[in-house]
């Protein structure tokens, strides 16, 4: 029987420690995804150019629907690293040689 309240207290411990750790972790995610989508350039957005509104449509999202942070992080920050993609020529026209 001491068994059975051992094993059950282990267990609400260990839910206590990975609730906190996890109430701890999520809103720091949240807030990094929300500043590498503010710091990102726009044409930096996958399918983006320079007159998209991708950047305001994920800052929103990610604002006000605050698990939208894992979808930017799936779909945009592990496609893309910030400041590696090249500035596109301006006027969004393409050199033909």
């Amino acid at each position: 029987m001491e068994l059975f309240g051992v094993l059950a207290a282990a267990s609400v411990v260990v839910q206590v420690i990975a609730w906190s750790v996890l109430g701890l972790l999520l809103p720091a995610f949240w807030l990094w995804m929300l500043i590498d989508a503010a710091l990102r350039e726009e044409w930096e957005y996958p399918g983006g150019t320079s007159t998209s509104n991708n950047k305001l449509v994920w800052i929103l999202l990610i604002v006000f629907v605050n698990i939208m942070a894992a979808p930017y992080f799936f779909m945009v920050h592990a496609k893309i690293k910030r400041g590696t993609m090249a500035r596109p020529a301006a006027g969004g026209a393409t050199v033909v040689s």
